[in-house]
């Protein structure tokens, strides 16, 4: 009875499905007022943005070997790292860079910090675990803690003992930091010599609503429930996930962005999040209500730190980058005005210019320290 009455309804089912294929949670927007209107005219729109980039994008096409990494509780991780110009004198290489991504997301979403530094500096980039073309993960060990772990593994294999790194995190990337710097306090200031934070919360999410009209302490037990419900029909969601292409381009260019950006990007952006399974997607969610980065913030005011986000952020809003900047009151920060959840791809240019920055300080110091 509850098949026939599913192959009866594609529709509703594909709305819900579709907004899974947005950020996360983002599967509870299936409900907001206006919803089918945007749907209708999502076609003009599309075509308009394409026009807005001169060219195309080489979007997944930065590509590097790595090492084999697997963690204690067996899960391969996949590593990717870019290393300087051989041509590059060695007083001209710059510290390590390890790029740490967010939730749905993969290695990818660092494509333009990646150019922006390629070839001087080695880069670190790696799928967090369950995501892009790492290993699937436990339900249970789908937390931040785990995570922090094993960005310390990413450390110890890709890395030498006094080889200074500067991380970036973006949302559960950023997490991710937080919580390594809590756990492994011997690390900040003498391997971790700056930390770059995009678009994250330092903890307090547990109540947040990413949809207009459903109140903070409503969302979790809303959205709760119904990826539990959809994750019991996995075959019917992945494939109305990938035919309901419309849906999936307003969710993302909604949740993503907070300006017009073009249609690449939020291809792009949806390209990453639609190969995230929805039962990884249901395992990490709790994860955020359970996250507190106040001892990991504490740990990194000993180093150079950045902190940048979106003033229109859905998915992480604002404030939460005004308490981290109350907890890291030497950052510099950059608050970017008409800029969502990827301002990383939406307003790239800026955020690296302020990752830069960052970057130089770090060298600056260590230059400072060795007294050179």
């Amino acid at each position: 009875m509850n098949q026939r009455k599913s192959t009866k309804n594609p529709s509703r089912i594909a709305q819900g499905a579709g907004l899974v294929t947005g950020i996360g949670a983002l599967a509870v927007g299936a409900v907001a007022a206006g919803f089918e209107i945007e749907r209708r005219v999502i076609g003009q729109i599309f075509k308009k943005n394409r026009e807005l980039l001169p060219e195309p994008e080489p979007f997944f096409t930065l590509r590097a070997p790595g090492p084999d990494v697997v963690t204690r509780d067996g899960v391969k991780l996949h590593v990717e790292v870019d290393h300087p110009d051989p041509r590059l004198p060695l007083a001209e290489r710059g510290v390590t860079i390890v790029m740490v991504h967010g939730y749905v997301l993969s290695l990818h979403c660092w494509h333009f910090m990646r150019k922006h530094f390629r070839g001087r500096h080695k880069i670190v980039l790696y799928d967090q675990r369950s995501h892009g073309r790492s290993g699937r993960s436990a339900a249970k060990r789908s937390r931040v803690r785990q995570l922090a772990r094993d960005l310390k593994l990413i450390l110890d294999e890709t890395t030498a003992e006094n080889e200074p790194v500067v991380l970036m995190g973006h949302s559960m990337g950023g997490m991710t930091i937080m919580e390594f710097a809590a756990r492994y306090p011997e690390l900040i200031g003498t391997k971790v010599v700056g930390v770059g934070l995009l678009n994250t919360a330092g903890g307090n999410m547990g109540n947040h609503s990413i949809v207009k009209g459903i109140p903070g302490e409503l969302f979790p037990r809303l959205v709760e429930p119904l990826m539990a419900g959809l994750n019991r029909i996995p075959a019917v969601v992945e494939k109305s996930r990938k035919a309901s292409s419309d849906v999936a381009f307003v969710v993302t260019r909604r949740g993503g962005f907070g300006s017009q950006v073009p249609g690449e990007y939020v291809d792009f952006l949806s390209e990453m999040i639609a190969v995230t399974p929805l039962d990884v997607v249901a395992d990490f969610y709790p994860a955020f209500a359970e996250f507190d980065g106040a001892k990991g913030l504490a740990r990194l005011t000993a180093i150079e730190t950045a902190v940048i986000a979106g003033e229109t952020d859905q998915i992480i809003p604002v404030e939460h980058a005004h308490r981290i900047l109350e907890a890291l009151p030497g950052a510099e920060s950059l608050i970017v005005p008409d800029s969502g959840h990827m301002g990383m791809i939406e307003h790239h240019e800026a955020y690296n210019a302020v990752l830069q920055s960052l970057v130089d300080r770090a060298e600056r110091t260590i230059r400072e320290r060795n007294g050179d």
